[in-house]
């Protein structure tokens, strides 16, 4: 776990010295999974992605990501969190905010790694995806979290409802599975009964938006070397839908 007391260096706002309350706090109940520096002139990023580690006994969201920039001035940070309910999710949340995404996709064996190659091309799409996918629902029970996410491209008009099923063995990392509905109403039915595999997944060629904070990190990543600026939340991947629980694990 990373020191979240940061001497020499102070909040610079509310949400900041809030996350950094927080953090410290968990010291004990996060592990850390993953993480990506950049630097440039004058400032640098930090993006980890943790473990809270009875996330997944207790049927709560595991994944918690963490975005802290150092300010030019050299004496105060800014620093976002924000849990989600699948390991993947958390990935792109980052990703938004101007971190590379190789890292996330590393096959290297924790719980925040695909643990194999369908996995990693779920996580592939979604990393890659920028803003095209909104979370607006998501289930948690031991062993298994899932994320329902709407597409707003084109290409998934037909069915744009696209189901994630996140099991996780902590020596390998992440199962993800994924398909595409053409309502929530039909991802809920399939998520209740899973009589039949789920639907291939609707693509095609999309022009990806990517968040302003993603891209005005990566601009800085460009033009030198040192530490970054902490994003406002992209409303893309939060998880601020209630959690429902999955009645049965993804097969």
């Amino acid at each position: 776990m990373p020191d979240f007391n940061l001497p020499g260096w102070r909040p610079a706002d509310a949400a900041s010295a809030e996350a950094q309350v927080e953090l410290l706090a968990a010291e004990d109940a996060y592990e850390l999974l993953t993480e990506v520096n950049h630097d440039h002139d004058g400032s640098s990023d930090d993006f980890l992605l943790f473990e809270d580690i009875a996330g997944h006994s207790e049927g709560t969201l595991p994944a918690v990501a963490a975005h802290l920039h150092y300010g030019e001035d050299g004496t105060t940070f800014s620093l976002t969190t924000e849990r989600l309910p699948t390991f993947a999710l958390a990935a792109a949340w980052l990703a938004q905010r101007g971190a590379e995404t190789d890292a996330f996709l590393d096959r290297s064996g924790h719980p925040g790694s695909p643990a194999d190659a369908r996995s990693a091309s779920a996580a592939t799409r979604l990393l890659e995806s920028g803003s095209r996918y909104r979370l607006v629902d998501h289930g948690a029970e031991p062993g298994e979290t899932w994320a329902m996410l709407r597409d707003g491209s084109a290409a998934g008009a037909e069915r744009p409802y696209l189901l994630h099923l996140e099991t996780v063995d902590p020596d390998r990392g992440y199962k993800l599975r994924e398909g595409s509905f053409s309502s929530p109403q039909e991802a809920q039915q399939w998520l209740e009964t899973r009589r039949t595999p789920l639907p291939p997944v609707t693509d095609g060629d999309v022009t990806v938006v990517v968040s302003p904070q993603a891209n005005a990190a990566r601009a800085r990543t460009a033009t030198g070397q040192r530490r970054t600026a902490a994003a406002e939340p992209a409303p893309a991947l939060t998880a601020a839908a209630a959690a429902t629980p999955a009645r049965r694990a993804v097969r």
